[in-house]
């Protein structure tokens, strides 16, 4: 079994998750990686993701394990060889089983950067001590105003860049959500902005790299 992480940037934010694990399967067939297979009626490859990303977010810190017979090394390099623009194995390391990122996953790091210095002046790190912080946004056509207050862990921001700790997994907050209401915070609800996921932690506030990678 082999633990990997991997970036998800440039046009790779668009792919969907489902799309990502056919990327990811097509790619070992193409390097002729053998994959195991699970056993039982219905077999299925021993891939394993963790949480998906929302389509357009970028992230340097995405995860998944596949069980498969090659070296950590070997299987990076030929994975890396054959993975669109963006998608990139940084990391890789051999462990008996399969550590389940996708429960591990407590919090994350994320940086949103505006394209203006809307933030000048203003120091948002309150947000993270409000016993009640309602946000409002968009999905699936509905506007929806929901309190996160439990799900922020952290803002840190200076003129242009908001660093915010967020809880992610069954308990999350799509970190573009919250720069948004900072920018209405701002009165400035149509700068553009990007965000880019940095770093994954446990329930023990301890970096999934240094659990998988002793880094």
């Amino acid at each position: 079994m082999i633990i990997c992480k991997y970036t998800k940037t440039d046009n790779a934010v668009y792919v969907p998750h489902l799309d990502l694990l056919r990327c990811f399967t097509m790619a070992m067939r193409r390097r002729k990686i053998e994959v195991n297979f699970s056993e039982g009626y219905n077999p299925h490859a021993k891939i394993y993701f963790n949480q998906p990303l929302p389509i357009g977010a970028s992230s340097l810190c995405e995860y998944f394990c596949a069980d498969v017979n090659e070296s950590a090394d070997k299987f990076a390099e030929k994975l890396n060889a054959s993975l669109p623009a963006g998608i990139v194995i940084l990391k890789c390391a051999e462990t008996d089983v399969n550590p389940n990122v996708a429960n591990m996953m407590f919090s994350a790091d994320y940086t949103a950067e505006f394209s203006s210095p809307v933030l000048k002046g203003k120091d948002f790190s309150s947000l993270s001590e409000q016993s009640e912080l309602n946000i409002t946004y968009v999905a699936k056509g509905k506007e929806i105003t929901k309190n996160v207050s439990e799900t922020v862990l952290s803002v840190k921001n200076d003129d242009r860049f908001a660093n915010m700790r967020l809880r992610c997994g069954n308990v999350n907050l799509r970190a573009d959500r919250l720069a948004s209401h900072i920018l209405k915070l701002c009165g400035a609800e149509n700068t553009p902005f990007c965000v880019v996921k940095t770093a994954v932690y446990d329930c023990n506030n301890v970096n999934l790299d240094k659990i998988f990678f002793g880094e």
